[in-house]
């Protein structure tokens, strides 16, 4: 928009949203960036990988592409070293696009980070500058037996000559089956801290590996379906740091990433079917009356209602981000400050099934059937039931506010 045209839009009165409500300071241009990537490269095929199932690898290669393959990753690795704030932009603006490549690229960020800081030099310098051209990185730690505690596994490896053998089954595993690797987590019964997690490499290719078909309502392209490991071999140098003790990388990396990138999604989600319902309601008009659907106060007032949710959740969302940068360069444990990434996520993924909604009763009929605005809402469900679930966040959240121990 020129100055010219912004000019003309002020003298016919229309009010212009300030870009410091819908963007942190001084990440503009990288949202500007992610908008050009979702419009050109995301949209075009979010209904393909929707409809067919099909894992997003055009769009999370494009992503890389442009940059984002390492984005939490310091500059002199090759990442972007753009934060918590820079990761979150990123996500929540893919997400306006293809909710399935936006979550399947937070679940690689989340691993290419784990891997990063709780990884030795030479693993970095294996493993880094693949993911910064397009390789695929992946989570395997939520387990069947153990449900949404995806923290809680009963899975094992056990020594064997200069590596391991890993027997673990995973339920929910973004990117399974298509990721080029993952950071698995297990349990290493002989370690000598009380704390037996255990962090281990484990590639796609490699014998024993089989991973089942995802068949889901919705993010129909994140292929996030079973997977199972039986005698898989994993030399010790794909071990992430210590036999055991590896829980303060899931608490301090894993969970921060998590909460927070899925978070974002859903508040992308929302946006996005928000959009789709205005630019609707402004095409759409009624050939008896000559009024568009946009034309009705109680569908503006649906509108401005929707949007005031996401904005909440916005605010909540960057404002969590910058607070977690800000822990991250003053050396603080990102552990002691949950609190406000159990809030945002509980109330993106809130919010997000009630804008959805929204934007779909603003629709009519034509939002109901299958297509933009119906995919949204069927995304953005899977984000109240995803570990931890919002039952479990209100209860740590309630835990706290009466000071008693979150976590038994």
């Amino acid at each position: 928009m020129t100055i010219n045209d912004i000019n003309t839009t002020l003298d016919e009165g229309i009010m212009q949203i300030s870009k410091w409500w819908t963007c942190p300071s001084g990440y503009e241009n990288l949202q500007e960036e992610a908008h050009v990537v979702g419009k050109n490269e995301l949209l075009s095929r979010a209904s393909i990988s929707d409809q067919e199932s099909m894992y997003p690898r055009e769009s999370l290669k494009a992503i890389a592409d442009a940059g984002f393959g390492a984005v939490t990753v310091p500059a002199e690795y090759g990442g972007l070293d753009a934060g918590f704030t820079g990761f979150s932009v990123l996500a929540e603006s893919f997400a306006q696009y293809c909710a399935s490549s936006a979550m399947c690229w937070v679940m690689h960020t989340a691993a290419t980070q784990t891997l990063f800081e709780s990884g030795n030099e030479e693993q970095r310098q294996r493993y880094i500058p693949g993911v910064i051209k397009g390789d695929v990185g992946g989570l395997a730690f939520s387990e069947p037996a153990t449900g949404g505690h995806f923290w809680n596994v009963v899975s094992s490896a056990t020594r064997k000559g200069d590596g391991y053998l890993l027997n673990a089954d995973k339920s929910f595993v973004t990117s399974a089956g298509e990721a080029d690797w993952y950071v698995l987590c297990t349990n290493y019964h002989d370690a000598p801290q009380e704390d037996k997690l255990t962090f281990l490499i484990v590639h796609n290719d490699q014998d024993g590996i089989e991973c089942f078909p995802f068949n889901a309502m919705g993010l129909r392209g994140n292929s996030s379906g079973p997977m199972k490991f039986k005698d898989v071999f994993v030399p010790t140098e794909n071990r992430l740091g210590t036999e055991g003790g590896m829980n303060y990388y899931n608490e301090n990396t894993v969970d921060p990433l998590f909460l927070l990138g899925t978070a974002s999604c859903w508040v992308g989600v929302a946006q996005g079917a928000l959009n789709a319902a205005i630019d609707s309601a402004k095409k759409k008009v009624h050939a008896d009356t000559g009024k568009s659907v946009a034309d009705y106060q109680v569908i503006r007032h649906e509108l401005a209602k929707g949007q005031i949710l996401v904005d909440s959740a916005r605010s909540m969302l960057y404002r969590t981000a910058e607070g977690l940068d800000k822990c991250a360069q003053e050396g603080l444990p990102i552990s002691e400050h949950l609190f406000p990434l159990w809030q945002i996520k509980t109330h993106a993924a809130d919010i997000v099934i009630q804008v959805t909604n929204q934007a779909l009763q603003v629709s009519g009929g034509k939002g109901y059937l299958t297509g933009q605005v119906e995919k949204y809402l069927r995304d953005g469900r899977a984000g109240a039931v995803m570990g931890p679930t919002n039952e479990i966040l209100r209860e740590w959240i309630g835990r706290t506010l009466i000071q008693v121990p979150w976590f038994e």
